[in-house]
C-alpha cells in the first residue's frame, strides 16, 4: 500500500522505514529538509510538498511533535498540520485514511483534529476520508527495531472502514492488535507512560524509606523485581525518571485532567516524589521510557 509520512523525525522515520520493510511504499514529508536529506541518502522517497504526500498515498501517518510547554500540551503543530492536510484533501477524489501517531490527550482527535480536517477540506470524515489514532510505543534509541518488533499495536478507528485500512497495513505483524475507538487509543498511550512514571516514583519512595530505616534498598528491589508481575524496570531507587516522554506526558496529562474537573491526586504525587528524588540524588542517572531495566551499576549512592 502507498503510505505518506508527515513529520519525519524519530517516529516518522521509524514508521515509514518499518512499513517499507513490510512491503509498503512510503513517501516522507517534513518542513525541515535535514531529515529528508538523510532519508534520500538512504534511498527513501521524500518530498517538501505536503500535496505530493496526499497525491501519493492511500493512508497518511501524522508523526509531528506535541510538546509540553508550561506543564500543558501544545497542540499548535498538529492542529496546523491537520489544517494543511485538510486543504490538500480538497484537490483529491480518493478515500484517504488520516492516521495520527503523535501523543495527544483523549478526545483530541475527535473534538479538535477532525473538525479542523473537515473545515479545511469541506469534506466529511467517515464518508469522504477516514481517521485513525495509532499511538507509538517507540524508544528513542531503538525506534525502528521497536516498530518492527512491537509488543502490541493499538488502532483507534473512527469507523470500521478506517480501522480495516490500518488492519491491512499491519497485516504482516504477529503481535496483538487492539482495535478500539479514537478516545480509547489516545488514553492507552497516556496510561502507559504515566504508569511507568508511577512505578519509578513508587520505588523511589520505597528507596527513601529504606534509607531512613537503614535497610539495603538494593536487596529489597532485587527481591521485589523477581515477581514477574513487577519486573526490574524502575524498581531501583535513587534514580528519578527523565528523558523525552515520561516527564512531558505526565505533566501534560495532569493539566488535561484538570481541564476536565478532575484532581489527579496520584499523578501529582508521582511528580512530587520525582522532584524529591532529583533533589536527594542530583547526580543520579535518569530512568527513561527507553530502558527495560536499570542495572545496579548505574545506581548512585546518595547520602
Amino acid at each position: 500500500m502507498k503510505v505518506g509520512i508527515i513529520g519525519s523525525g524519530i517516529v516518522g522515520q521509524a514508521t515509514g522505514m518499518g512499513l517499507v520493510a513490510n512491503g509498503h511504499q512510503a513517501r516522507f514529508y517534513d518542513i525541515d529538509n535535514r531529515p529528508l536529506q538523510t532519508l534520500r541518502e538512504k534511498g527513501y522517497e521524500t518530498t517538501d510538498e505536503i500535496e505530493d504526500v496526499i497525491d501519493h498515498a492511500e493512508a497518511i501517518f501524522v508523526c509531528v511533535p506535541t510538546p509540553t510547554v508550561n506543564k500543558k500540551i501544545n497542540l499548535k503543530i498538529i492542529e496546523s498540520c491537520a489544517i494543511s492536510i485538510g486543504k490538500s484533501l480538497r484537490n483529491t477524489n480518493k478515500y484517504l485514511v488520516i492516521t495520527f501517531r503523535s501523543t495527544i490527550p483523549p478526545q483530541t482527535t475527535r473534538t479538535k483534529l477532525i473538525p479542523l480536517l473537515e473545515a479545511a477540506s469541506g469534506l466529511r470524515s467517515g464518508e469522504d476520508f477516514g481517521v485513525c489514532m495509532n499511538p507509538e510505543f517507540l524508544r528513542e534509541k531503538s525506534p525502528l527495531q521497536d516498530f518492527l518488533e512491537p509488543n502490541r499495536i493499538v488502532v483507534g478507528a473512527l469507523d470500521k472502514r478506517s480501522g480495516d485500512k490500518l488492519r491491512n497495513i499491519y497485516s504482516n505483524f504477529t503481535c496483538p492488535l487492539i482495535v478500539t475507538d479514537l478516545d480509547t487509543a489516545e488514553m492507552i498511550k497516556y496510561s502507559s507512560n504515566t504508569f511507568l512514571a508511577a512505578k519509578i516514583s513508587f520505588f523511589n519512595e520505597i528507596y527513601l524509606i529504606c534509607r531512613k530505616l537503614g535497610i539495603d534498598e538494593k536487596v529489597v528491589s532485587d527481591a521485589v523485581a523477581l515477581d514477574p508481575r513487577i519486573g526490574k524496570y524502575g524498581v531501583f531507587g535513587g534514580t528519578p525518571f527523565g528523558g523525552m516522554c515520561l516527564p512531558k506526558d505526565l505533566q501534560a496529562f495532569i493539566h488535561f485532567a484538570g481541564t476536565k474537573g478532575i484532581n489527579p491526586v496520584l499523578l501529582k504525587a508521582i511528580a512530587k516524589v520525582n522532584q524529591q528524588i532529583v533533589q536527594f540524588c542530583p547526580e543520579s542517572p535518569r530512568i527513561t521510557s527507553e530502558a527495560t531495566t536499570i542495572p545496579l551499576e548505574m545506581q548512585t549512592t546518595c547520602s
